[in-house]
């Protein structure tokens, strides 16, 4: 297949799936080595198609945008991370990111992409099999998160919970 045949290729099978797609099962199916599939990410990303890197594969930003979405505020150790995201998740809201603000880089992000608890598990085995240490370690615990969910009664009664459980900052 030519290069730009598999791009194109790319674009619509990101396109047709609402998970993420990792980087080995797009080079599975289309046939080549990973590596090449980050090359045609990168050049994708290039000419303005809006893909994400997740730690559960590529996503195209095109389906996710249409949802409500709302950064909130937050605070808590290391302990609680399983909780938090459990909770969001519970309510109905996926955890897009997580946002730090540091004193000599500024904002710092990265992408987390959780919806469900099997999501959550996957995400909290990464943290807990390496010695790296959570964005929100570098700022005592406090954190952004970007949420997205249906609707602005879904984000409100994830903020409600998250409020009861001392985790929200107003």
């Amino acid at each position: 297949m030519e290069p730009i045949a598999r791009r194109e290729k790319i674009i619509e099978i990101l396109s047709k799936r609402q998970a993420a797609v990792s980087g080995s099962e797009l080079a599975l199916m289309l046939d080549v080595s990973r590596q090449v599939i980050v090359q045609d990410i990168a050049l994708l990303r290039a000419g303005g198609t809006e893909i994400i890197a997740t730690p559960q594969g590529y996503l195209l930003l095109g389906e996710t945008s249409q949802r409500f979405r709302k950064t909130i505020a937050s605070k808590h150790d290391k302990g609680s991370i399983r909780d938090e995201l459990t909770t969001i998740v519970d309510e109905g809201g996926t955890v897009l990111d997580v946002i730090v603000e540091h004193s000599i880089y500024g904002q710092i992000s990265g992408n987390i992409m959780v919806s469900s608890r099997r999501e959550v598990d996957e995400f909290m085995n990464k943290i807990n099999r390496s010695d790296i240490k959570p964005l929100s370690d570098l700022t005592g615990g406090i954190h952004l998160h970007t949420i997205q969910c249906k609707d602005e009664a879904t984000m409100k009664r994830i903020e409600d919970v998250l409020l009861g459980k001392g985790y929200l900052l107003k």
